[in-house]
């Protein structure tokens, strides 16, 4: 069902790009509770967070033809996020206000659901460009649990050929994983 809405939004989005204001209003209906919401649970305050997720809205139209997007849903709810923030930073709060301002860590499904398909891209990107050879043991061991010996045999090489081939892609993997790590650090 989520892949279906995931395709039903960017569908939407590619004939908002082509200025059908009908599929902007349908994609409108479809997420301005959810982001209302979100937006709500940050600003606490519910005409603010009409404001400015209907300042999110009129971006978006404005923008349509120029902006590249590869999850319409993320986008939106981070454009959200960040004019929420930014209004909270701005505004004159007293350090109480701050505080708990700074303590919201409320991140949404959306946004979780992208940080997971972009790692899992990353993986498989990795797993792509391993030797032909290490990728073949990697995945007969982590996808289909085969273990080291019975790689062996199947492969006609030693046990402890594959465990240097295992060892191998494991290295390149946590170091790219690491990467990513310090990446989303700075988020």
């Amino acid at each position: 069902m989520e892949f279906r809405e995931t395709n039903a939004v960017e569908n939407l989005a590619l004939q908002i790009k082509n200025s059908n204001e009908k599929a902007f209003n349908t994609l409108f209906e479809l997420l301005w509770r959810p982001m209302l919401t979100y937006a709500s649970s940050l600003l606490m305050d519910d005409t603010l967070a009409k404001d400015m997720v209907q300042d999110v809205w009129m971006d978006f139209w404005q923008r349509r033809k120029e902006i590249e997007i590869q999850n319409t849903k993320a986008y939106l709810y981070k454009a959200i996020r960040y004019r929420c923030y930014n209004h909270l930073r701005d505004s004159k709060l007293n350090k109480i206000q701050l505080e708990v301002a700074n303590s919201i860590c409320i991140t949404s499904e959306v946004e979780q659901n992208d940080d997971v398909v972009e790692l899992y891209t990353r993986i498989n990107n990795v797993i792509a460009s391993l030797p032909q050879r290490c990728q073949e043991i990697f995945k007969l061991s982590r996808i289909n649990n085969i273990n080291n010996r019975e790689i062996a045999n199947q492969l006609n090489i030693s046990q402890r050929s594959v465990e240097n081939q295992i060892s191998f892609a494991l290295r390149k993997l946590r170091k790219d994983i690491a990467t990513v790590k310090v990446l989303f650090s700075f988020f």
